[in-house]
C-alpha cells in the first residue's frame, strides 16, 4: 500500500484529498496544525510540520511514496515561493517518488500580467527546480466556495447568490473531491510527470445558471447579484486578516479587485475550461453542479476559508 503525505490536510482542499485517498485504499499521513478538523477520519496518521523548519518537513515526507501539496492560503501566500522550495527539496531528500501539486487556480506557462496567476507560475517553476518529479493540477473555480460564509450566508438568509462574476462570465466549476480524484489518478502515471493540467468541471455556464440550480434545490427563487469587488474584498479580508496585526485592507482590496477584473475581462477566459482532452488523458467521472448541491449539508457549521 502506497503512503501519501498530504500537506495542509486540515484545509478544505486537503480534507477532500484525505477523504478520497482513504476511500481509494491509500495509507495517509496528514500534515496539519489543527488536527481537530480531521476528527471525522479513521486510520489516519496526523503529524505536524513547520514550513519555516525544513527538517520538520523532511520528517513529514520520510517514508512516503507520494506527496500532495496545496498552495498556501491567503494569510501565508507571501511565503509561497519559500514554502514550495522547502517542500520540493524535502520530498526529494526523503526519497519521495513524486509530488502532486494543487495550485487552487488557473494558470498558463506564460506571464499574463496578473500578480496571482503569474505568482502561481513561479511557484510551479520553483517546485520543478528542486528536481522532484512533479505533476501540477490547476483547478479554476470550486463549487465548494459556495459553502463559505462570503457566499452561503446570502444564499440561505437573503435568497441571493452573490459573487464577483460578470453576469455573462462563463465558468467551469469543479468540486474539491473531483480535484482530489485527478491527483490520485496521477499517482501511478509517470507519463504525467512534468505536466501542468488546467481543471474545470463537466459544465460551462454563467452565474444565472448557478442561481437557477440553487433555486431548484432550495425550492424558492434565488436571485443572482454581481457582488461589488470592494465588498467582496472586505468580506475575504475579515475572514483571513481581521485579527492579524498590520493587515492592510487597502492593499488586499487592490489585489483582489485586479484579480477579479482579470477573470471577468481577460481574453484568456481563466474560468472557462474545455475538459474533453483532459478527460481523454485522465478519465475521471466528474460531478455535476446539481449533483454536488444535493450532497451538501447546507446547515453544517464549517470553516469559512476558501475551498
Amino acid at each position: 500500500m502506497k503512503k501519501v503525505t498530504v500537506f495542509s490536510a486540515s484545509g478544505r482542499p486537503g480534507r477532500a484529498q484525505v477523504r478520497q485517498l482513504l476511500s481509494s485504499g491509500y495509507d495517509v499521513r496528514a500534515v496539519s496544525r489543527d488536527p481537530s478538523k480531521l476528527d471525522k477520519f479513521d486510520s489516519l496518521e496526523i503529524v505536524s510540520a513547520d514550513y519555516n523548519d525544513p527538517d520538520s518537513v523532511v520528517e513529514a515526507c520520510s517514508g512516503s511514496d507520494i506527496v500532495f501539496y496545496t498552495t498556501p492560503s491567503f494569510e501565508e501566500s507571501h511565503k509561497g515561493l519559500d514554502f514550495a522550495a522547502t517542500v520540493g527539496n524535502a520530498a526529494r531528500k526523503a526519497g519521495v517518488s513524486k509530488l502532486i501539486f494543487n495550485t487552487c487556480c488557473w494558470g498558463t506557462d506564460e506571464e499574463v500580467g496578473e500578480v496571482g496567476y503569474d505568482g502561481s507560475r513561479l511557484i510551479i517553476n520553483t517546485l520543478a527546480q528542486t528536481g522532484i518529479p512533479l505533476v501540477t493540477f490547476q483547478p479554476v473555480l470550486f463549487m465548494d466556495n459556495l459553502l463559505t460564509s462570503w457566499a452561503r450566508t446570502d444564499i440561505l438568509e437573503n435568497d441571493l447568490y452573490t459573487y464577483p462574476h460578470n453576469p455573462n462570465l462563463e465558468a467551469s466549476w469543479i468540486c474539491l473531491d473531483d480535484v482530489a480524484k485527478f491527483m490520485i489518478a496521477a499517482i501511478g502515471r509517470d507519463d504525467l510527470n512534468g505536466k501542468r493540467i488546467v481543471l474545470g468541471g463537466p459544465e460551462i455556464f454563467t452565474p444565472q445558471r448557478v442561481a437557477d440550480l440553487l433555486s431548484g434545490h432550495f425550492g424558492k427563487p434565488i436571485k443572482y447579484e454581481m457582488l461589488d469587488l470592494n465588498l467582496f474584498s472586505e468580506r475575504l479580508f475579515n475572514i483571513f486578516y481581521a485579527d492579524q496585526e498590520g493587515a492592510d485592507l487597502e492593499a488586499f482590496s487592490f489585489y483582489m479587485t485586479n484579480f477579479y477584473k482579470f477573470n471577468n475581462e481577460s481574453e484568456h477566459k481563466p474560468f472557462k475550461v474545455d475538459m474533453e482532452s483532459v478527460l481523454k488523458l485522465i478519465p475521471v467521472k466528474l460531478t455535476t453542479f446539481s449533483e454536488w448541491i444535493k450532497k451538501q449539508d447546507w446547515n453544517e457549521k464549517i470553516n469559512t476559508t476558501a475551498g
